[in-house]
């Protein structure tokens, strides 16, 4: 009977999606807490925490951020985003570089001593996960990939549209 075959399929692939949900819920939770944990040690704000990462990723991806844009990562604002770049740079993780194009521009940098200090924290959970991913072959971690990377951007356009709802309603809200 193909129709009751198929309907246990759906209730395998349903149990295996909320497997999955629960574990990405625990490497998120988990994610955090080492987060939490390296920025205790470092006695870093979380929030300067994320600004790094922003910073380290977009070096990363070859295309450095600005305050600015740091500023809309974080949804903070301006002078906030200021505060932050300031306490990072007086710690030594991030430099700000003036473009060299555009001398008005200026580019955030993660600095060596930073990318040190995150290397000694983080070295060894790369081992780890280096070793974990050794278990699966190219295609596996393919699909992982672009799990990831859709469940990722699903998170994302909520995160986008709660705030887009949340400026709605602020808008029609009574000043105080």
């Amino acid at each position: 009977m193909a129709g009751s075959e198929g309907a246990q399929d759906d209730g395998e692939r349903g149990q295996l999606q909320r497997v999955l949900i629960d574990d990405v819920r625990t490497l998120a939770y988990r994610t955090q807490h080492l987060a939490h944990a390296f920025a205790e040690q470092q006695a870093m704000h979380p929030t300067d925490l994320e600004a790094m990462v922003h910073v380290m990723q977009a070096e990363t991806d070859g295309d450095p951020l600005t305050a600015g844009r740091l500023a809309g990562a974080l949804n903070l604002s301006s002078a906030a985003t200021t505060s932050v770049v300031d306490r990072l740079e007086r710690a030594g993780h991030v430099q700000r570089e003036r473009d060299d194009i555009d001398r008005r521009r200026v580019h955030l940098r993660i600095t060596r001593e930073a990318m040190g200090v995150a290397g000694a924290f983080f070295g060894p959970l790369g081992q780890r996960t280096d070793a974990v991913m050794a278990q699966f072959s190219e295609a596996e971690l393919s699909a992982v990939h672009r799990f990831l990377v859709g469940f990722s951007q699903a998170m994302e356009d909520a995160e986008r549209a709660h705030r887009s709802a949340g400026e709605r309603s602020s808008e029609g809200a009574p000043q105080a």
